[in-house]
């Protein structure tokens, strides 16, 4: 299923994606039980997520994709993070060697738009507002020191980041928070696949588009850090919940890498696709 998170009508709701339409699931009930959001539904196990599924196929789309506003595909994570420099295209990976542990950090979830909402370049980031096109792990099943082995079970799906950077502010001190977490200065959505669909995370193409130009093309296999293990890592170190976000690195291609630099501007469009998750769309413009 394609699960997403919309405002429809006034009302903030959440549903599957069926072509062109979205069968409603907020009023939906399991067992006399209602899921208040998609990140309570993820958290109810994939028992309930298959008689969801059930639900959706013996349905009719009750309005279209472009009837809604879409938001996060998880508008109320407990937490986003993200894995750095996790891709064998940086120039200091291949001079050094694969890094015994991947480069964690956190980004707050207004750090992020939606589907087709603009990504704002802040009064601050001069012209230096970078895209990193990324495919989000989303957790399904809370886990706590979880083994290698049993991380793909704690999938519940995965959608596209666009985990935007904000080149001028590297250097402002000795971390990369504020670089990474500028305001709506990267992207996330437009929805969740969910892990059943997704049968190998390790074999997905990502690509990027500035304006239509081809800017990133790359694939889930040149991860220096797979998936598994970025999750057993997390977890040695955090409880790891449903809904929560992992970013796990974009594969080279980035503005900074031009000569000279090609920085997002405003008025620009662009566009995350990872084959068989989707297409994340945003235009660029300037904070008021």
């Amino acid at each position: 299923m394609k699960l997403a998170s919309y405002s429809h009508g006034g009302k903030e709701g959440y549903g599957a994606v069926v072509g062109d339409g979205i069968v409603d699931l907020s009023g939906a009930l399991y067992q006399e039980t209602n899921f208040a959001s998609l990140r309570d539904l993820l958290a109810a196990g994939p028992a309930v997520l298959t008689e969801f599924k059930r639900v959706v196929d013996g349905g009719t789309p009750g309005f279209g994709v472009s009837d809604v506003t879409f938001r996060l595909p998880i508008p109320n994570p407990m937490k986003i993070l993200c894995v750095g420099r996790n891709y064998y295209a940086y120039h200091e990976v291949k001079q050094d060697g694969r890094p015994e542990y991947p480069s964690i950090f956190p980004r707050f979830r207004d750090s992020f738009s939606a589907h087709d909402e603009p990504i704002v370049r802040g009064r601050d980031d001069g012209d230096q507002l970078d895209y990193e096109g990324e495919l989000v792990v989303v957790i399904g099943r809370q886990g706590r020191h979880i083994a290698e082995a049993d991380a793909l079970s704690h999938i519940g799906g995965y959608t596209v980041a666009n985990e935007g950077s904000v080149r001028n502010w590297i250097g402002r001190g000795t971390q990369n928070c504020p670089v990474k977490n500028q305001w709506r200065s990267g992207s996330i959505g437009p929805w969740i696949v969910t892990a059943d669909e997704i049968p190998d995370p390790n074999r997905l193409r990502i690509r990027t588009w500035v304006n239509g130009e081809t800017r990133q093309d790359g694939g889930t296999d040149m991860m220096i850090c797979g998936i598994p293990f970025v999750i057993s890592y997390i977890s040695r170190f955090t409880r790891l919940e449903p809904g929560d976000m992992i970013c796990t690195g974009s594969p080279g291609g980035s503005a900074i890498e031009f000569d000279p630099p090609r920085y997002l501007k405003p008025g620009d469009l662009l566009e995350v696709e990872i084959d068989g998750v989707g297409r994340l769309r945003n235009p660029i413009e300037a904070e008021a």
